[in-house]
């Protein structure tokens, strides 16, 4: 699922991403944000979130909900070994509405949580955060929004942070993983960050020596004068290229399986 809706935004397929019932409507306005989405959960798009099996509770049928997701799926298995070995959890993710498709899934899975987003201030924040750390207390989870996780928080009784997807803003994702939320800490801290395999763009100063992928990015979008100046700014084609960068394998698959049934077929020039 994941990879069709990957392409139906690559392809700025608007039928396809779009209910014939109205509702909210998908623009790609921004494509990168949408690709983020893709990449998070598929239920993100309202097209795809009405096409989703529901309980007659109203939440998503949790294993349809995992099987839709990549990232759901690791986490899954994760979160089964973390509860074996006595380790208690932290989410964060950009988008509150991904923390409403965990939730979904913790219910889905019997894991007792808390969730702080900006929508949860005072003393709800404060109550949920008092749970959590209370002694003998049985949430295993805490999900969080990156921007309303960080400063004024103490979960020193979670010792496992998992970043489900990363801020705009690094700033944002490294307030959120500091020790100081986690005073008093006295286990080991591990820290696991979610990424997308063959994602819509290659950071241009890749840590660890990937000479190759930086190579093949100034190859495919080329300095040209203004580019990158207060007076220049990057042509549509330019911005496409870069979003296609790295999709290669996504649509190779396609025409291999095309070459594949045509030769399967018999069918003239199959070779």
């Amino acid at each position: 699922m994941q990879k069709k809706y990957y392409k139906l935004i690559l392809t700025k397929n608007f039928e396809a991403l779009n209910s014939k019932g109205g509702g909210s409507q998908v623009s790609l306005l921004n494509i990168m944000m949408d690709l983020k989405k893709c990449c998070n959960h598929p239920y993100l798009f309202p097209v795809a979130a009405m096409e989703a099996p529901v309980l007659p509770n109203g939440s998503y049928d949790g294993s349809s909900l995992v099987k839709s997701s990549g990232k759901l799926m690791l986490l899954q298995k994760m979160l089964k070994k973390l509860r074996d070995g006595g380790h208690r959890v932290l989410i964060f993710s950009q988008m509150t509405k991904m923390l409403d498709l965990l939730e979904d899934f913790l219910e889905f899975e019997g894991y007792k949580y808390e969730r702080i987003d900006g929508g949860i201030t005072g003393g709800l924040r404060q109550e949920a955060i008092d749970r959590f750390n209370a002694p003998g207390a049985q949430q295993f989870c805490f999900l969080l929004s990156t921007r309303a996780g960080g400063l004024g928080i103490n979960l020193a009784t979670a010792d496992t942070v998992i970043i489900y997807d990363s801020d705009w803003n690094p700033h944002n994702d490294i307030q959120a993983v500091q020790p100081e939320p986690r005073i008093g800490q006295n286990k080991r801290v591990m820290i696991y960050r979610f990424v997308a395999r063959e994602p819509p763009v290659e950071e241009p100063d890749n840590p660890g020596g990937q000479e190759e992928d930086d190579a093949g990015l100034c190859d495919l979008v080329e300095l040209r004068p203004g580019l990158g100046s207060k007076s220049g700014s990057m042509t549509k084609q330019e911005l496409d290229d870069i979003l296609k960068f790295g999709t290669e394998e996504l649509f190779k698959d396609d025409v291999e399986g095309m070459i594949s049934r045509a030769s399967e077929s018999g069918l003239p020039g199959a070779s």
